[in-house]
């Protein structure tokens, strides 16, 4: 048989047990063995055949054990070095199975049998495992668990002393509970013993990006991206604190999030906080063709967002710096306004002093994070002063004209 697939290697013999040496005859015997034991369970039953499931676990328990010692025999005597391959290809050939499960047999068997440079055996380097699975007492897969989970980077992190506490809890556990229990069992336990973690990298790559992208309607778009958990955790804390539920919403939680965040950026804009764009404070161009104009159309173009509803114009129009760009049947510009605001300052600063904030009932927004609406719309002539100004939060002016003029008016008064 040729190891490792290669055509350029001196195969061993593939008739293993067709000596007439003792170990022929060993072998024989376990076969025959078994065959009697087979006739003898064909009538029985019960008791017996739960027994026979017992014993013959034991069996395959001693045999998996006998593998891993002839494994690393072979590696320490250096058949596979004389054949020129390496062992982990080399059992999977002679075993007809997985390069990954030839890999975790090799492994393991070095870890049970383990040998120096000079060949001479070694203290196992799992000794607590190594003796279970030689009393037959843990299946191979237990053992292959307690090596992979103390050959991670969190076990390696350990002391010694830990390091051989954990590998004799694990051992101890591997008695009584199934492998893919250990497994579980057996990360809770180095993730106990190491909680400091790695140590901090001062080179650790930056891993926070962010993508806006347009959506392919035309309709506002979508957010992507990746944070560290500092940066996370300030996002995070700024959208749950404006993110709470509120009375008469029947929002979703990704809903109220999403608000929440453009709550914070508007903010952001208003406190004049961020770079110019141009030289000037970042702002809304809105866009409008003139025939839509003249046919007295209910959208607009913005400059990142897309086309936008008849609601979010006159949400825009209410207290927002628009510089409203009128463009020709090719595209070229016919007028363009110049940037103003509806309220004044100084009519914002008497609306916040009579409203104290968002004046919708219940809500506690601050004046710092809301805008003045008018309470009778611009475009159905309601004129811009104190009276018909109300200052409301970026959450309830979305759903302003749900407002009656009565509910205002309390407040306001």
């Amino acid at each position: 048989m040729a190891f490792g697939g290669s055509r350029n290697v001196r195969p061993l013999r593939d008739n293993v047990g067709m000596s007439d040496s003792s170990i022929a005859t060993a072998r024989q015997a376990i076969v025959s063995g078994l065959a009697l034991l087979r006739a003898e369970l064909s009538m029985a039953g019960g008791q017996d055949l739960v027994d026979n499931v017992k014993f013959l676990k034991s069996v395959s328990r001693q045999v998996d054990h006998d593998s891993l010692r002839s494994i690393a025999r072979l590696d320490r005597e250096g058949v596979f070095a004389e054949h020129g391959v390496y062992p982990a290809p080399a059992v999977a050939d002679l075993l007809r199975c997985g390069r990954g499960e030839s890999r975790r047999l090799v492994a393991l068997a070095a870890s049970v049998f383990p040998t120096g440079l000079d060949g001479q055996r070694l203290e196992p380097k799992l000794p607590v495992t190594a003796t279970v699975l030689a009393g037959w007492e843990i299946d191979q897969a237990h053992a292959e668990v307690i090596e992979r989970e103390l050959n991670t980077g969190a076990a390696r992190r350990l002391d010694p002393g830990r390091w051989s506490a954990a590998e004799a809890q694990l051992a101890d556990w591997a008695r009584t509970y199934r492998s893919d229990e250990l497994a579980r069992m057996a990360r809770g336990l180095i993730a106990q013993l190491d909680q400091d973690g790695p140590a901090p990298d001062d080179d650790e790559s930056q891993v926070n990006e962010l993508h806006l992208a347009k959506s392919r309607d035309g309709v506002g778009g979508r957010v992507r991206g990746q944070l560290d958990s500092a940066t996370f955790e300030v996002l995070a804390r700024a959208i749950g604190a404006l993110a709470k539920p509120v009375a008469d919403e029947n929002k979703s939680l990704g809903e109220r999030q999403a608000d929440a965040l453009g709550e914070i950026c508007e903010h952001a804009l208003d406190e004049g906080r961020l770079p110019v764009e141009g030289g000037e404070r970042p702002h809304i161009t809105a866009v409008l063709d003139y025939e839509a104009l003249r046919e007295q159309a209910r959208g607009l173009i913005l400059d990142y967002g897309g086309a936008v509803s008849a609601a979010d114009v006159r949400v825009l129009l209410c207290d927002a710096r628009i510089t409203p760009v009128v463009l020709g049947g090719q595209g070229e510009p016919l007028d363009v306004g110049r940037s103003r605001r509806c309220a004044t300052p100084a009519q914002r600063k008497a609306v916040a002093a009579r409203d104290r904030g968002c004046a919708h009932p219940g809500c506690d927004r601050p004046p710092s994070w809301c805008q003045v609406h008018h309470i009778v719309s611009w475009q159905h002539h309601g004129e811009t002063h104190v009276q018909n100004l109300v200052m409301l939060c970026r959450t309830h002016r979305v759903s302003r004209m749900r407002l009656r003029g009565s509910d205002v008016e309390a407040r306001i008064a």
